[in-house]
């Protein structure tokens, strides 16, 4: 168990957060942000991710990439980003998507939303960020809407593309078939969702069982696993027999289970930040 890890499991999930902070708060006082990249966060607001302006601008462009060659989002679409964060793969969409496009980010930690409004819808109005205050034991701990309740505020087949970075990640799997359920009401036919996962099968387990993989999920909950057995949100996997029925039954077609870096498979090409973790693509049927 790395130091980081150990330190998730034992202190509470506010303490960690604070302390993980600090690192960053210093060192930017002596980085100077990169310019002509769009507006890019402070290092301390890098909270859903590496603290790194190299990284911030990667991810990005590695995101654009993909979400043109392997999802098929064009400039007129609308997207539905839940678990936005603080912009990586938000600021490179504001050159690709035309005036007839809608971008909606949504997200739990109002730090990020508060950052967006002010540095990108001040600038670009059909870029829309709204807080949602969802219970979360590790990331928002005093959050009023537990995520079984989640109702999105928009109109049936709204959008074209939906996606979750590193949200599924942090749910349980009775929450991550509501949240879906309600993707697939809000989807147009036709359209996609893009999610990352971390996922298991038999191939992944014994790999992990023999400390070959990047994270180690050691113990076992009802229908997932995950690393922090204090606080598991902190990072949860799910069968991957077991996620395909629920797309199955929510009419939400899988094209692609593109396996992450974390377990030692090869990720799809050009995605060395964003693919670490499992991508699934699936479009409404």
């Amino acid at each position: 168990m790395s130091f980081k890890q150990a330190l998730k499991n034992n202190l509470p999930a506010p303490l960690f957060h604070f302390l993980r902070d600090v690192p960053s708060k210093a060192k930017g006082l002596f980085e100077t942000k990169p310019s002509g990249q769009g507006p890019i966060p402070p290092l301390h607001l890098m909270f859903d991710g590496p603290r790194s302006y190299e990284h911030f601008i990667n991810m990005g462009n590695e995101t654009l990439e993909f979400y043109k060659t392997a999802v098929g989002v064009k400039p007129a679409d609308s997207i539905l980003d839940i678990g936005c964060g603080i912009g990586r793969k938000t600021i490179p969409l504001l050159d690709y998507l035309n005036p007839e496009a809608l971008y909606v980010g949504l997200d739990i930690d109002r730090r990020g939303i508060d950052w967006l409004l002010r540095n990108v819808t001040s600038e670009n109005r059909r870029f829309v960020f709204l807080h949602l205050d969802i219970y979360n034991k590790f990331y928002n701990p005093k959050g009023a809407l537990l995520s079984s309740r989640l109702v999105l505020p928009f109109p049936d087949a709204s959008f074209d593309i939906v996606a979750l970075w590193s949200v599924f990640t942090h749910m349980f799997p009775r929450d991550i078939a509501h949240y879906l359920s309600e993707i697939s009401r809000v989807l147009k036919p036709g359209g996609r969702v893009v999610a990352s996962y971390y996922l298991l099968n038999d191939e992944i387990l014994a790999l992990m069982q023999d400390s070959k993989t990047d994270v180690n999920f050691a113990y076992q909950l009802e229908n997932c696993r995950t690393t922090n057995p204090n606080m598991p949100e902190d990072a949860l996997a799910v069968n991957d027999a077991w996620l395909r029925r629920v797309y199955e039954d929510l009419r939400l077609q899988p094209e692609q289970f593109l396996y992450g870096g974390w377990s030692k498979h090869t990720p799809y090409p050009g995605t060395d930040t964003i693919n670490l973790q499992d991508i699934v693509i699936a479009q409404k049927k």
